[in-house]
């Protein structure tokens, strides 16, 4: 049953425990598997992946061929495929908006500096097929790095109980420019990309959702490899007024839930006959609902509508949690955009649903966890570019600057930095 929430004490109870999911003792259990994995994947290898498992593939057939795609291809209606390639088009435009730009500037003295991007040399991917949207998680990963020019993209997937990766999955993957595919899921296919076995080459860069295995590998082998932030379930927020449609939250939330039962969302309002009637809108929508008694536990657990007195204090409750996305749903969205601090995405006015941002709105739903949007953020091309610093300094302006510079060296005990400024100003007619 979704619940509605008038109470402060209860509301910050209600909503530091959706925040608080996956609990830490799970976590732990969990962890102590997720090593002995990776440690067992590094040294072992393809042997590493395979011994303790009796399932369908094997070191010889990981990867998809040319005549898997074939058939993908034969499994997927026309009409999918021109979504697919829509979207892409979309998004590729988007992206190339946000691909930085190299720049050197000529200052006083021949001083030289500037800023350059180089692709990393190849991106690992990873994509659950039973998570979430898992096409539109493929081209929000495959698009930013093909965009940054990175030589070769590797994506990992899960197989299902045949063996095999979704047909969609495959398609949208070769459509978007992933090089090579492999039939993998879990720690093994992180720890896989990070260490490179005999069969799954090293990867630089790894990006993408997963379990909580998923989640925990990748915590564990950032600095061995660059990850994207880890991942772990989503939230939508809603904020609504009067003016708001119940038929159109309900929808909302039921949608958000059916991408990933462990989602939270919750609404905040100022009316309480709204309230009544998005749970009772819920309540009827949930009983021709597809996914059935998950959803329905889902919202039971993660889900909630908390009355307020004001739009100011539906603000201060969005961004103290700092939800993935954001649903502005009433009468004047803009007077509140500013007010609006941590969120992922922010989706404005009445006929802004989720899918929006999901499939066309560009909003990378590869997310970092709820609380680190304060500071972290999403999938982007600069994930895979490597920047680098340009300095050049002549003789002149080493010179002007030396004094500054020994007095700072000095202060902070490196003396031998200072020499390496004044050892060049000795010696500079050596270079002449």
């Amino acid at each position: 049953m979704l619940r509605i929430i008038t109470q402060s004490a209860e509301i910050n109870a209600e909503l530091q425990r959706i925040g608080d999911r996956p609990h830490r003792d799970e976590i732990q259990a969990k962890e102590v598997a997720v090593r002995e994995i990776l440690d067992r994947i590094r040294y072992k290898g393809d042997q590493g992946l395979f011994e303790p498992f009796d399932i369908l593939t094997t070191p010889t057939n990981l990867k998809v061929s040319g005549s898997d795609l074939d058939i993908a291809y034969q499994k997927i209606p026309k009409k999918l495929l021109d979504a697919i390639q829509t979207v892409s088009q979309k998004l590729e435009s988007f992206y190339k908006q946000q691909l930085p730009k190299p720049w050197v500037k000529f200052e006083d003295n021949d001083v030289v500096v500037g800023k350059r991007y180089n692709p990393v040399k190849r991106a690992g991917i990873y994509v659950a097929w039973d998570q979430g949207s898992p096409i539109s998680r493929i081209l929000m990963q495959t698009l930013p790095a093909k965009i940054a020019k990175v030589p070769e993209i590797i994506l990992v997937s899960p197989p299902d109980e045949t063996g095999k990766v979704p047909p969609h999955i495959l398609v949208a993957a070769q459509m978007t420019g992933v090089d090579q595919i492999y039939r993998l899921g879990g720690a093994q296919a992180i720890a896989a990309l990070a260490y490179g076995t005999e069969t799954i080459p090293k990867v630089d860069v790894i990006t993408g959702t997963g379990g909580l295995d998923v989640i925990l590998a990748k915590r564990m082998l950032y600095g061995t490899v660059s990850t994207d932030t880890p991942v772990d379930a989503s939230e939508l927020f809603i904020i609504a007024d009067k003016t708001a449609k119940e038929t159109h939250i309900a929808a909302d939330l039921l949608a958000q839930v059916e991408q990933d039962p462990s989602s939270a969302v919750v609404v905040v309002t100022t009316d309480l006959s709204l309230a009544k009637k998005i749970q009772t809108k819920v309540k009827e929508k949930l009983q021709d609902n597809a996914h059935g008694i998950l959803s329905e536990k889902a919202i039971a657990h993660y889900s909630l509508i908390v009355v307020v007195d004001s739009m100011e204090e539906a603000v201060k409750i969005t961004n103290n949690f700092s939800p993935h996305y954001l649903i502005l749903t009433i009468a004047e969205p803009w007077e509140v955009v500013e007010k609006i601090r941590t969120v992922g995405s922010l989706l404005i006015g009445h006929h802004t649903p989720k899918a929006t941002a999901d499939y066309l709105g560009n909003a990378q739903v590869i997310l970092p966890p709820s609380g680190l949007i304060r500071y972290a953020s999403s999938v982007k091309v600069e994930t895979f570019l490597k920047p680098s610093h340009i300095i050049e300094y002549s003789p002149t302006a080493l010179k002007k600057l030396a004094p500054t510079l020994e007095i700072l060296t000095l202060a902070e005990g490196f003396p031998a930095s200072a020499d390496t400024i004044n050892l060049r100003l000795i010696q500079e007619e050596d270079y002449q």
